[in-house]
């Protein structure tokens, strides 16, 4: 190649024999230290940009695995406690009902009775 840039550069491009040699030397240098970008080398820069892509999704994927397996523990968890709660108040809706009602009377009437018994 370099005898054929030499030709073109001294006869079409009218340069002294010596300038077109320095400028072919040059040109070769330039070509020997150039990193011309392949499709086959863009093909493996692809396919390692995209392995690092898997990596970082699966990583992603287990960590959004772990976060929603802690929020379905703690619904699970606070469902407990909200049924839980459901029944206390159920049992105190009772309790204040029969205090209040003729059972909790007669029992407020025999407590009164049995206190004035034992006053006298």
């Amino acid at each position: 190649m370099q005898a054929e840039l030499i030709d073109l550069l001294s006869g079409k491009g009218k340069f002294p024999t010596e300038q077109a040699l320095v400028l072919a030397e040059a040109i070769d240098m330039a070509i020997e230290t150039a990193q011309f970008v392949t499709v086959p080398i863009l093909d493996a820069r692809f396919a390692v940009a995209d392995a690092r892509t898997t990596r970082m999704e699966a990583r992603m994927d287990s960590g959004f695995t772990a976060v929603n397996a802690r929020i379905d523990s703690l619904e699970a968890r606070m469902d407990l406690k909200l049924e839980r709660w459901a029944v206390k108040m159920v049992i105190a809706m009772l309790v204040s009902q029969t205090a209040l009602g003729p059972i909790g009377m007669g029992a407020l009437h025999a407590v009164r009775q049995a206190l004035s018994t034992l006053v006298h």
